[in-house]
């Protein structure tokens, strides 16, 4: 419940002065409303705001509060010693009070009644305003109800506001503590209960008394009026009939009798009359009421001293004004005293009682709760050290219960934790082992990616930004990591014109938008891989040709976490290369022109038209002819080669069966294969296929795969040609008898110049071309060509076109 004003109060003290203002004001105000209870006992309210102000102030405001609010006593009971006694009793709370002991201000205040503030009140209303003892007990007796209302009543507004959630941008609260709270809620409502029935009763015995004195006086006053009237009839009346009268009527020495004439002179006076002012007859208003004398204090001795005081004007006695009717209050007061004496008494032994069975009470219940909030402070530690925690019992069942499942719950806690922290450190000595294998395996990375300085690895996220840069990198392009990781996209390292280009050419292909970063990882996306030339553009603006090789990087989610780009300088190769075919093209067609010369001119003279030769110059002029017919077909593949590569190579593609071709192809190359000694074979569907293809292209390639099935197969073996449907496709299969494809040269077999081996090129011959060839022409007529080979058990070459459904028209 003890809390303190937020920090900006501290830094704004212009807040803190206008609040201290407003407790000031409120304190003094309520000091002088007073509510009375019954006889003797009325309550002001001040010292409520002092306790407020100590609790949200602090405890120099308080005692500021609390001395103005004691002040007023000074004036409306006219001596100090309640200002001593209501000011001590804020000192003491300030002095008491400990913010992060959490004290109950309740049970602070009732230590200070008992100690010090009801001694104190008794000594000094019995030495200082010379009251009885009884008197001064039950004085003091009303000041600690008084003290402890206050201190209760500030107590619970601090526990309202606890609960409002719009105090706390205000008010640093606290949570509220189970125990403060169940003390004031229990203190509050039996109080109230048992308190409201003791003063109903206290006030209503009062009136009674009243009401007692009120009905004799007017009894008095009747009986007196008849006297005057038989009076009056009998005789007219004087001043010393009428005293004589009223000394005759006076029911008691302390009691008055008073008549008045209609001009207000008295007529007459026995016993003793305090309420009227003879001197200037000033009469009272008529009716019953008590009267209490001025300038007397305390309060009890007034009331002690006071009348009760009839007035009557009665009509139809000629002469007679008024009537008035003193009696003293002293016996009446006595029994008022008496009685409220044990009221308060009882009040007081109420509040004794209630306080000490509310504190017993909020123990019971929060004592139990705060020893398991304690024991289960320590489940953290004990758990960590391996022991087990003791959860104390209770008498209380829902408790005791509640203290059982958490001490089960505590054991388990500790054997899962202990079973935890032996898989932790085997866990452990798993994460060192591996982290040094991560160490070692990035140790061997970045000795491989070191040695790599020939190549530009980069790495991006998925957005394009790039998060690794290679030394290599650095070498080709000239920029320093530091300078593009995390910070540019490989956008920076291209030609903008050629990534538009790629973008619409990509967009047309794959028949989706295709813009910026996604021109480089599309394809890769797709496919798993792409490799493509592009430009680079080094930091002093010089292009490097280079080719690309992009890969998605993939998570364990299997999802794209990033990209990885390869690329290699490939100017060189590329100049070596147009260097190369330059070369070709001018010795394939500087050396065709004369080589047909020679050729026709060696098979003029071997065909024995002009002379007939010796027999070692003929043979000679014969290897001559072969040499010329190799170097001639030699000449006609480099230059297919270069057309091809160069896309100069027109296709007359047609829808046409594809059975005719084949067998002319099978009939050029009979010759072929009877000087090798190997038989033909064909499988031919009966059904007719059809394909748009060029048929001298088609012719070409079979004589390419054929020749080679041939040139490969040993003598007396057979080299079989199919020609079937599958699926929506017309597929052609050449399959020799020969040795088969090694491993090591599958990769490279469609490749240019590319032979197994120097042996076979030597005992075969060929330009290693016609694969090259074979696989851009079929690929130009939208075909596919391939192969399956087993290494002694020979090969198979296939080709593939799709189908066309009829026969063309016309």
């Amino acid at each position: 419940m003890l809390f303190a004003i937020k920090q900006h109060i501290n830094t704004k003290p212009r807040f803190w002065y206008l609040l201290l203002g407003l407790f000031l004001i409120a304190a003094v105000g309520l000091n002088f409303t007073r509510l009375p209870l019954f006889f003797s006992v009325e309550f002001i309210f001040g010292s409520t705001f002092a306790v407020l102000a100590l609790l949200v102030l602090g405890r120099t405001a308080a005692v500021l509060v609390g001395m103005a609010a004691a002040a007023v006593t000074l004036f409306i009971w006219n001596h100090p010693y309640a200002f001593l006694v209501f000011t001590a009793e804020i000192i003491w709370l300030c002095w008491r009070w400990r913010r992060e002991k959490g004290l109950n201000l309740v049970q602070q205040d009732l230590l200070f009644w008992v100690v010090v503030g009801v001694p104190a009140v008794t000594l000094f209303y019995t030495f200082g305003l010379n009251t009885n003892g009884q008197a001064a007990l039950l004085i003091a007796l009303k000041q600690m109800t008084n003290g402890m209302f206050n201190t209760l009543l500030a107590s619970l507004v601090i526990l309202l506001l606890q609960s409002q959630r719009w105090a706390s941008p205000y008010l640093a609260l606290p949570l509220i503590s189970l125990r403060q709270l169940l003390f004031h809620i229990l203190i509050a409502l039996t109080l109230f209960a048992g308190c409201v029935p003791l003063l109903l009763d206290a006030r209503k015995l009062q009136a009674e008394y009243m009401h007692s004195v009120e009905q004799r006086l007017q009894l008095l006053a009747g009986m007196l009026q008849k006297q005057l009237q038989l009076k009056a009839q009998s005789q007219s009346a004087n001043d010393a009939g009428i005293s004589e009268l009223l000394d005759i009527m006076l029911p008691e020495l302390s009691a008055g009798l008073m008549v008045f004439d209609d001009s207000g002179n008295a007529l007459g006076k026995a016993g003793t009359i305090a309420s009227v002012d003879l001197v200037n007859t000033i009469l009272p208003d008529s009716g019953f009421f008590h009267w209490q004398p001025e300038g007397v204090t305390p309060l009890l001795k007034r009331w002690q001293q006071s009348r009760f005081i009839l007035v009557a004007y009665p009509s139809g006695l000629t002469g007679i004004g008024a009537i008035v009717i003193e009696q003293s209050a002293t016996e009446v007061m006595a029994r008022l005293e008496h009685d409220s004496a044990r009221q308060l008494i009882l009040l007081v032994s109420f509040l004794l009682l209630v306080t000490v069975v509310a504190n017993w009470l909020s123990k019971a219940i929060s004592v139990p709760l705060h020893r398991l909030a304690l024991a289960s402070e320590k489940l953290k530690t004990h758990i960590a050290a391996g022991s087990r925690t003791e959860i104390p019992p209770s008498n209380v069942a829902e408790y005791d219960s509640l203290a059982r499942s958490l001490s089960l719950m505590s054991n388990e806690l500790l054997q899962a934790f202990t079973l935890s922290k032996a898989n932790e450190s085997e866990l452990s000595q798993q994460v060192a082992e591996r982290t040094l294998q991560l160490q070692q395996s990035n140790s061997q990375l970045e000795a491989i990616l070191a040695a790599a300085s020939d190549f530009s690895i980069i790495a991006t996220a998925p957005d394009g930004i790039i998060t690794y840069f290679s030394y290599g990198a650095e070498k080709l392009l000239g920029y320093r990591a530091e300078e593009l990781v995390n910070k540019e996209t490989p956008a920076l390292l291209h030609v903008a014109d050629e990534v538009q280009q790629r973008a619409l050419q990509l967009t047309h292909e794959l028949k989706q938008p295709v813009s910026g970063f996604k021109a480089f990882v599309v394809v890769a996306e797709q496919k798993g891989s792409e490799s493509w030339e592009w430009h680079y553009v080094r930091k002093d603006g010089q292009k490097v040709l280079v080719q690309l090789t992009v890969t998605p990087i993939i998570d364990g989610n299997n999802t794209i976490s990033g990209y990885l780009g390869i690329a290699k300088d490939i100017s060189e190769r590329k100049r070596n290369e147009q260097l190369k075919n330059e070369f070709i093209s001018t010795v394939s067609h500087e050396l065709r022109t004369p080589l047909t010369s020679i050729y026709g001119s060696l098979r003029i003279v071997n065909s024995g038209v002009l002379a007939e030769l010796p027999p070692k110059v003929d043979k000679l002029l014969q290897v001559a002819e072969a040499n010329s017919q190799r170097l001639t077909i030699l000449i006609n593949d480099l230059l297919d080669m270069e057309k091809l590569l160069a896309g100069k190579v027109q296709l007359n593609m047609l829808s046409q069966p594809m059975l005719p071709l084949v067998q002319e192809a099978l009939q050029a190359i009979q010759s072929y294969a009877d000087q090798y000694q190997v038989k033909l074979s064909a499988e031919l569907a009966s059904a007719p296929l059809y394909a748009a293809v060029d048929a001298a292209r088609v012719i070409q390639i079979l004589h390419n795969l054929l020749s080679n099935a041939i040139k490969f197969s040993a003598e007396g073996s057979t080299v079989v040609v199919r020609l079937i449907q599958l699926r929506d496709q017309v597929k052609i299969e050449v399959i020799d008898q020969g040795l088969g494809i090694p491993d090591d040269f599958k990769s490279r077999i469609f490749d240019r110049f590319s032979q197994s081996d120097a042996a076979s090129n030597r005992q075969h011959g060929g330009t290693g071309l016609g694969l090259a060839i074979s696989k851009e022409l079929a690929l130009k007529m939208g075909g596919e060509i391939g192969f399956n080979s087993q290494l002694g058990q020979g090969s198979t070459f296939w080709l593939t076109f799709s189908q066309t459904v009829t026969e063309p028209a016309g």
